[in-house]
């Protein structure tokens, strides 16, 4: 919850001392007790989703041209932040534009298919009417079959006539053999059951990720095809715990991962996305829970002390996108500390620079940047247009994992141990009620200081030097949503 509807129940509270004082005569005064306060902070993801629905274009994320992938994480992060009417809006705006995104015709996107039908049935539509497409007929078709028997040959005696259609004809010996041949499957029909693909001139690129969002949809839907998409997303687990992202050949013997040297690299993000969306499906069997248990474990070992997440192959960073997605999954699956600590290393890479501290991206109120050297170059350059797509991207990751931001466990307050200064003297200025992670502006006339609330939630000392005048000045502390100040008495 914001600040400043923390703030307003604390005021409530003061307010309503005379009424409880009727209920008893020995009723303590309602001032001394501590109001509750909410486990986390609001904040974040209001300021985040606010950011991310004024960048929509008319409902899409448009770069040099629509970008309908990014479309959808920003209606699943809205979902999130619970912006219904925005959310609603990007399901009638890719309504009519659905096809350029899975597919028209001979071509059919799987994985683009799949996230849309995940993403028609949050949005409230109907996955099986959405854009004029039955999207889980579509992606059904997009499955590997079972790879189906060749049945025995007819022999030449015709059946009887008495006989029904479920019966089997009388055989001589000499005719046919007592044995029922069927066709040895081949590696690429057997071992790749279940397995999603691409129809297209283009390739197929269907991988882990959207094998997941398959699974989700299928699910939902009570598809007879979920069992043996479910199976084969489950064969991508590797021995460690995390999933690997790209699918193996498709005449491979091996469609499973296979780790080691020369084999498969377990990717977070696609490990991340994998219990997202198996979560999302619902599916209760063992094996689910057994492969979500050591998805957790593989995931907790990740993260790094900070909180941080590095990407996977071609990212081996530590970034917000895979923080944000890892820390949302072990969220998932209860482990809040390690979301918690997440979210308070995404929520620093979210600015707020206000009043004095005011920078080119203070207009940018609630954007959360990639990388901490994304954040440092804004402050100077803003969100430009070669950067704005990596900021979209970020910020749409990060909503869901920002829900786990702790909350200060106190109202927000600057104080100081001193009540008059000398013009030009140093003072220290006490600031509580700053969330961990949270970004904060400091201030009494020009000069500022930002600060960032630690990770226990504790007090935040900034030293100010006061201006030069006779009369006092407010030492003034301001946060995304609310602010506090204290009264100095300054002498020159």
């Amino acid at each position: 919850m914001s600040h400043s509807v923390r703030r307003a129940g604390l005021l409530l509270a003061a307010g309503l001392t005379t009424t409880a004082m009727t209920v008893t005569a020995f009723a303590p005064a309602a001032t001394s007790a501590p109001v509750p306060r909410p486990a986390t902070d609001d904040t974040p993801v209001n300021i985040a989703a606010k950011w991310l629905t004024g960048e929509l274009d008319n409902g899409l994320m448009v770069g040099k041209s629509p970008d309908y992938g990014l479309t959808l994480d920003t209606g699943f992060a809205l979902d999130h932040a619970g912006e219904t009417r925005a959310l609603l809006a990007i399901r009638n705006a890719l309504e009519p534009k659905l096809g350029e995104y899975i597919g028209t015709g001979k071509e059919v996107y799987a994985g683009p298919t799949a996230k849309a039908a995940v993403f028609a049935r949050i949005a409230r539509a109907n996955p099986t009417s959405y854009g004029g497409f039955n999207l889980i007929t579509r992606l059904e078709g997009q499955v590997q079959d079972a790879p189906k028997t060749t049945p025995p040959p007819s022999p030449s005696p015709s059946p009887s006539p008495t006989a029904t259609p479920t019966e089997t004809p009388t055989v001589t010996p000499t005719t046919t053999p007592t044995t029922t041949p069927t066709a040895t499957p081949t590696p690429e029909t057997s071992l790749a059951t279940g397995r999603l693909f691409d129809t297209s001139e283009h390739g197929d690129h269907a991988n882990v990720v959207g094998q997941a969002y398959a699974v989700r949809a299928l699910s939902l839907a009570g598809s007879s095809e979920t069992d043996e998409a479910l199976a084969f997303l489950l064969q991508q687990q590797c021995a460690s715990g995390g999933f690997r992202l790209g699918f193996s050949k498709p005449g491979d013997a091996a469609q499973g991962c296979v780790e080691g040297p020369a084999g498969d690299v377990a990717d977070p993000d696609a490990t991340a996305l994998a219990v997202i969306n198996l979560v999302g499906s619902h599916e209760k069997a063992k094996p689910v829970q057994d492969a979500l248990a050591r998805a957790r474990t593989w995931l907790a070992g990740q993260q790094r002390g900070n909180g941080a997440f590095r990407g996977g192959e071609g990212a081996r960073r530590v970034n917000t996108n895979t923080t944000s997605l890892a820390g949302h999954a072990l969220g998932l699956l209860g482990d809040s500390s390690a979301a918690s600590r997440a979210a308070v290393w995404v929520r620093k890479r979210q600015p707020v620079d206000k009043y004095k501290c005011r920078s080119a991206v203070t207009r940018e109120l609630g954007a959360v940047a990639y990388r901490p050297a994304a954040m440092r170059a804004a402050r100077t350059d803003g969100i430009t247009a070669e950067v704005t797509d990596e900021w979209r991207r970020a910020t749409a990751q990060a909503v869901a994992v920002l829900e786990y931001a702790p909350n200060s466990p106190q109202a927000l307050n600057i104080s100081s141990g001193q009540k008059r200064a000398r013009g030009g003297e140093r003072v220290h200025f006490r600031v509580h009620g700053i969330a961990p992670g949270e970004r904060v502006c400091i201030q009494i006339q020009r000069e500022f200081k930002r600060a960032t609330g630690k990770l226990t939630g504790g007090k935040v000392v900034r030293t100010l030097r006061v201006p030069f005048t006779n009369r006092g000045r407010f030492a003034i502390v301001k946060t995304a949503d609310d602010r506090d100040r204290f009264w100095i008495r300054i002498r020159k």
